[in-house]
């Protein structure tokens, strides 16, 4: 069965309107999705007259349009262009869907996780990647959970952990709920996290202490 994308012509001069709401029919009976009229207010998909072309733009949130989804068709459009254009829009509204139900189910495991913030700006000198950095900048904003770190912000557990251990290691972190788990990974990393524990809690790593292999 076909999910359902709404959509909305109204702001479109009336003649343009007509024209787009007699096409519709035809393009929505071989669209990958199911094409629904609505108000504005309530669209996935908002058309708009811009120049000598039109603007089909993705809404992030009801009635918040988002410029980056935006995408223009030909005033003059046909069948075959109205088609791709609402293809494509129609794949980047599902896209937004899922990943805003993975944000939700991460965000449900994350009750009664530890939460981890930014004390101040903070960036790794070897670990620049922007995953790295688009994970710090989320930091600044709110607390994210480990979970949040490897689904989200697309680290992997081993780099989480790093850039954590890091970041506590400098004072540069604030964190909230149970204490840190350390999560599966070579023994190698367990090894160094365990030290780092250690010195954190007032000791002395052992100078040239092997390193389990």
């Amino acid at each position: 069965m076909k999910k359902t994308v709404s959509i909305s012509p109204a702001s479109l001069p009336h003649l343009l309107k007509e024209r787009f709401e007699a096409m519709l029919p035809v393009v929505a009976g071989r669209s990958i999705v199911q094409w629904e009229l609505c108000d504005t207010a309530d669209a996935d998909v908002v058309l708009q007259e811009q120049g000598d072309r039109l603007s089909l733009r993705i809404t992030h949130e009801r009635g918040l349009l988002a410029d980056v989804d935006a995408l223009a068709i030909e005033r003059g459009f046909l069948v075959a262009t109205l088609m791709q254009a609402l293809d494509l829009a129609a794949v980047r509204v599902l896209n937004r869907r899922d990943s805003a139900v993975r944000t939700a189910q991460v965000s449900i495991a994350d009750q009664g996780a530890s939460l981890y913030q930014l004390k101040y700006w903070d960036v790794p000198v070897h670990r620049t990647s922007m995953k790295i950095l688009r994970t710090l900048a989320a930091m600044t904003r709110r607390p994210v959970s480990r979970e949040w770190m490897t689904t989200v912000g697309g680290l992997s557990p081993p780099e989480a952990d790093s850039l954590l251990a890091g970041l506590e290691l400098r004072g540069a972190l604030r964190s909230s709920g149970p204490p840190r788990a350390l999560q599966a990974s070579p023994r190698a990393q367990a090894g160094f996290l365990s030290r780092l524990r250690h010195w954190l809690r007032g000791g002395r790593a052992t100078a040239g202490a092997a390193v389990p292999r």
